[in-house]
């Protein structure tokens, strides 16, 4: 009998710790992952230019890792449109001019070029593009129309069949294959500002969870023991 309770109680704190372990390396890992989210939020994009297709690939989601960098690409526009209210950084709400800009393998990215005051002519000639690469839009603008985005997201023109980069660039130099730089009026191409936040309290939340839950576990056997007293002493009594 005493052997029999002793491995009940040795199996009993086994599972107790295996529980309460489990719960803990869950919150543990929840923690890693809101310091590793904190970290991104801090992140300083390089300055370097570097080409388009080194950090991305066309037809896919953009990587996380290409968000704010300063691209390079080589090609010509094959459409152009107006993106209209869109917030410019110190300008307020301004009209853009966009194109569909076409690189190697009919592969093709959206290309903010500058404000449409006229100012950036419409242009089919080969051209070496550098600016910043941002995430699609998930929000209108505007409305959608054969010349019009109501957001810069590839997504709206997915059916002219080219294989689309997803994103978007907001131009700071056009140059012409002779070595001539396209003049206009410009946009800044600020860092965008990740809103991890959210994300960060969210895996906090599940830390509190979890390692709530590895307290549970370890209370259990106590609150079952106390329970059972409080069972054997009513049972006395109603006796």
């Amino acid at each position: 009998m005493n052997k029999s309770k002793s491995l009940k109680v040795i199996s009993t704190v086994l599972a107790v710790l295996l529980g309460a372990g489990v719960f803990f390396e869950l919150g543990l890992w929840q923690w890693h992952r809101a310091q590793a989210t904190s970290r991104q939020g801090k992140v300083v994009p390089s300055s370097i230019p570097v080409p388009l297709t080194a950090i991305d690939t066309a037809g896919k989601n953009i990587y996380t890792a290409a968000i704010n960098r300063i691209v390079t690409l080589e090609g010509h526009y094959v459409q152009n449109y107006v993106a209209p209210t869109q917030l410019v950084t110190g300008l307020g709400y301004k009209d853009l001019a966009a194109g569909l800009f076409l690189i190697s393998d009919n592969r093709a990215i959206l290309v903010v070029r500058g404000l449409n005051d006229g100012s950036l002519k419409p242009t089919s000639q080969t051209l070496r593009i550098q600016g910043r690469l941002y995430p699609r839009q998930q929000e209108d603008h505007g409305l959608n129309s054969a010349t019009s985005l109501g957001r810069l997201d590839p997504a709206l023109i997915a059916g002219l069949g080219y294989n689309l980069f997803d994103g978007y660039v907001i131009a700071t130099q056009e140059v012409t294959h002779s070595g001539q730089a396209l003049t206009g009026s410009r946009v800044p191409a600020p860092v965008l500002q990740q809103s991890i936040s959210g994300f960060y309290w969210q895996h906090i939340s599940y830390v509190v969870i979890w390692w709530f839950m590895a307290l549970l576990v370890m209370a259990a056997p106590f609150i079952s023991r106390r329970n059972a007293k409080q069972h054997e002493i009513a049972d006395k009594v109603r006796v």
